[in-house]
Formats: C-alpha cells, sequence, structure tokens
C-alpha cells in the first residue's frame, strides 16, 4: 500500500456469487495500490459471496444477517474511510481507471455526484431486449441521471445531503433527487458496463419494480413533504416526461425507427401498468438472468 485510501467503494451484495468475482477483480488494481478502500457489504447471504470477496486480498467484507441493501449501505458508510463514495452493484463492471476518475472528479470544490458513462452489453439478450436497449441508448436524457447505471458517487459534500441511507428499494433514484443537475458530472472515463437482462419477462421484472417503488423514493426524501407519496408530480416524472421528448426527436431524425420505439413505449406501459395492479408478493424482484 502506498498510503491510506483517500475514498472507498461500497458494493452491496446479496447472493452475488456468480458475479461478484467479476466485479472486485476489475478493482484489484486500486486495491492493491490502497488508493480505494473497497467494501463489500453482503447481506443476508446464503451462498459463498463473503468467501469469494474475501479471496481478493485488501477488499474489506462485512457480513450482515438481514437481506437489506439499506442495511448493507449503512454498514459500508460506517466501515468507509473519509472522502469520496462509489456506491456500486455487485453485477456491474467498472475499471480501476474509471474509479479513479470518478474519485478525481469529486475532489472539493468538484462535482456533488459522478458516474462513468454508461454501456448496455446485451449480446446474449433476446432481440426485443437488444432493440430495447439500442433505442434506450439513444435517448439523451438517460445519460444525465444517476439512476440505473448499477453505480452512482458522491463527494464529502453530496453525502452530506442526507444522515444514512432510508429503508427503500431504489437508492438511486432517492439520490437522484438529492442532486440537482448542474451538480453532478458524468465523466468521460471507462464506461460502466451494465449487462442487460436477456429475456422480455426479465425486462418487465426490472422495469416493474422500478416504478412500483417511485412513490416509496419521494416519501424518503429528506424534504418530502405534503404530497409524498400520494401520486404527486415528482422529479422522477420530470425525468420520464424527458425521455419521451427524447422520443420524438428520435423519431423525427430517423423515422425509420418508429417499431424500435413502440416497443420501448410497450414495455413501459406494460410495466408501469403490471406495477400498479399486479404488485406481486415480494419488495425485491431481481433479474437472475443478467447473472448468468
Amino acid at each position: 500500500m502506498n498510503g491510506p485510501a483517500g475514498a472507498a467503494i461500497v458494493i452491496a451484495a446479496h447472493n452475488e456469487s456468480a458475479v461478484i468475482a467479476r466485479c472486485l477483480d476489475a478493482l484489484m488494481a486500486i486495491v492493491e495500490s490502497g488508493e480505494v478502500q473497497v467494501i463489500v457489504a453482503c447481506n443476508g447471504c446464503s451462498d459463498d459471496t463473503a468467501e469469494i470477496a474475501r479471496r481478493r486480498p485488501g477488499v474489506v467484507v462485512l457480513e450482515l444477517a438481514v437481506a437489506s441493501k439499506a442495511a448493507a449501505l449503512r454498514a459500508g458508510d460506517l466501515a468507509a474511510v473519509s472522502g469520496p463514495r462509489i456506491y456500486l452493484d455487485a453485477d456491474v463492471v467498472m475499471t480501476a481507471t474509471a474509479a479513479r476518475d470518478i474519485v478525481r472528479a469529486l475532489q472539493p470544490g468538484g462535482a456533488l455526484a459522478s458516474r462513468p458513462p454508461i454501456v448496455f452489453e446485451s449480446t446474449d439478450a433476446a432481440w426485443p431486449v437488444r432493440r430495447w436497449y439500442r433505442v434506450r441508448a439513444q435517448l439523451p436524457s438517460i445519460h444525465n441521471v444517476l439512476w440505473g447505471a448499477g453505480t452512482y458517487a458522491l463527494s464529502e459534500a453530496g453525502r452530506a445531503r442526507f444522515e444514512q441511507f432510508p429503508d427503500i428499494v431504489s437508492d438511486d433514484l432517492f439520490i437522484d433527487q438529492l442532486i440537482a443537475l448542474n451538480e453532478r458530472i458524468i465523466v468521460a472515463t471507462d464506461p460502466i458496463i451494465v449487462h442487460t437482462p436477456r429475456r422480455s419477462a426479465d425486462l418487465l421484472r426490472v422495469l416493474k419494480r422500478t416504478y412500483r417503488t417511485q412513490d416509496e423514493v419521494e416519501v424518503g426524501r429528506p424534504d418530502a413533504g405534503i404530497g409524498a407519496g400520494t401520486g404527486a408530480a415528482t422529479p422522477v416524472s420530470a425525468s420520464q416526461r424527458a425521455q419521451l421528448d427524447d422520443l420524438l426527436g428520435l423519431l423525427r431524425r430517423n423515422p425509420l425507427r418508429a417499431f424500435d420505439v413502440a416497443l420501448y413505449v410497450a414495455l413501459i406501459m406494460t410495466a408501469r401498468v403490471q406495477a400498479r395492479f399486479r404488485p406481486g408478493s415480494t419488495r425485491w424482484e431481481r433479474d437472475n438472468s443478467s447473472r448468468v
């Protein structure tokens, strides 16, 4: 180690034995150099996620009995060194170079929040999923948000915007509402690799979870007041309206993309209807197909 770490990466992991090695191996250069502390907060795991993480020298491994991402993030925060924090999902890949560049962008006087660009890896997905993500990748509004990338990062000032992670599912939506567009930066560095769902049903599961938890996120905001959780318009809705503007712009530029745009909208509307009228019995609908 060259000295004390000046930043931390917190990875909340629940039964991630299929992907945790892939995630950590991409970061080992900064773990070995001591530049960044990497914490894996295993929560409610019944597999060998913790054992796999411990095989990487220098990685801090925490084990929580309860399966709760919010609890894992809180535990990771308590164990983390001071400085910028990167919150990373175990099923996505961030390179050591990207982590360095993100930390550099979040130094005092810089941005409050950041993340790398996104690349959607859908090679093995069914054709509706591939075409859905091909549209998504061309929507400018998607590339400015902090949710949906599997990672976001906060400077010390950004992290000071709230006391601790609330007990909600969509922590990235919660953070996105706290940080204004002019306070964040998408750093030009190695992109985050997001492995997409493989089947339409898997994609719908993820989308349904997102839409079902939007009111929950609004209630969890520190400044939530009258109207929170009641269906009133939220910044998330504003983001959805921005997507609609992007879709219309895409159609104007290339009318031949009409089928893809229609498919994109149809899957979103199906997920919204299912989230409203068929909420299901669980609070977390995970896509396991992308973890194969």
